[in-house]
């Protein structure tokens, strides 16, 4: 079976970026995402602009043309160029994919926050239950949005729109994930690194580094799960990513106005985050045996996701 990194018969000579794009997609990816998002983000890097607000814990809206040009912008320019218009209306159509069961928009919306909740109460914060208060939920939906248009919204067209489905057909969906959560972690290092090791302290800096891919990483196969179960839904990938950012805010929030306590939030945030994770990745790969739905996505839309043009005319829109 041809798979998405395999040269097709037509590209094998072809010349120019077209051709390379062709043999080469997930390699130009991600050498053109990288370079044009560090390319971007590198003047507040060396200017010390500070990736998040301190006063409303959401990213600073200086980072915003790294993440929508250098990720949203680089998988749209790939589709083009592979597979022209079917393919930029085949990616387009999965951002609007919204006709799915409700236990995804569970997953997508709730999983991920409450299960980082109580993996924190079984660690002894007791007060991070009152994150479930009414009281305290009336500002969840203003923290989800703080964060929506940042990484939820322009992140997932690239990781999960272009990446992912090449990435499962080329090494499976247990390596594949595993190798996009890496490359999608040192994504993020240009922009973290300085406050990791801004204090000069290499330990914790290096504790820092290691423990965000960790994150990352576990985070990484859920969203994989997630897609392969939606018909690659890139909608439903965005309100995960949004759940997962949104929470932090809406954590770092309740700690500043007295709710919780700041140690309480940090364990929210970290270890409580991270071991949910990595519980959840477990019982999913235990689950399906390794194969994160991934046979389920071959029947569906692997084939739309990867030659669309082999479906010009039909009607694509996932769901």
């Amino acid at each position: 079976m041809t798979t998405a990194t395999e040269p097709r018969t037509d590209a094998t000579r072809e010349p120019g970026i077209r051709g390379l794009a062709r043999r080469r997609p997930l390699t130009m990816f991600f050498v053109i995402a990288y370079a044009v998002t560090w390319l971007l983000w590198s003047p507040l890097i060396l200017l010390g602009v500070p990736a998040f607000n301190p006063d409303t814990f959401a990213p600073t809206i200086w980072v915003l043309p790294g993440i929508a040009i250098g990720v949203t912008g680089t998988a749209f320019l790939m589709v083009g160029l592979i597979d022209g218009k079917p393919g930029i209306r085949r990616l387009a159509s999965r951002l609007i994919s919204f006709r799915h069961g409700i236990q995804w928009y569970l997953v997508a919306i709730l999983l991920l926050p409450g299960t980082a909740v109580i993996v924190t109460l079984i660690l002894g914060a007791t007060d991070a239950g009152a994150a479930f208060a009414l009281t305290s939920l009336v500002i969840y939906p203003a923290s989800y949005a703080a964060h929506f248009i940042f990484g939820p919204l322009f992140e997932e067209t690239g990781w999960r729109g272009f990446a992912l489905p090449r990435m499962q057909n080329k090494y499976g969906p247990f390596r594949g994930t595993f190798y996009l959560s890496l490359l999608w972690a040192t994504w993020h290092f240009s922009l973290y690194i300085p406050s990791w090791f801004g204090s000069g302290d290499i330990g914790q800096g290096m504790f820092g580094l290691g423990f965000f891919t960790l994150t990352v990483i576990g985070m990484t196969f859920i969203f994989t799960w997630l897609s392969n179960n939606t018909q690659a839904s890139l909608a439903l990938c965005i309100l995960l990513h949004g759940s997962i950012d949104g929470s932090v805010t809406y954590f770092q929030r309740l700690a500043a106005g007295g709710t919780i306590a700041a140690d309480t939030s940090a364990m929210l945030v970290g270890f409580g985050a991270t071991i949910g994770y990595f519980v959840i990745a477990t019982i999913v790969l235990l689950a399906t045996r390794g194969r994160l739905s991934y046979p389920r996505y071959q029947r569906e839309a692997e084939d739309l996701d990867l030659h669309p043009s082999r479906h010009h005319g039909e009607r694509i829109l996932a769901g």
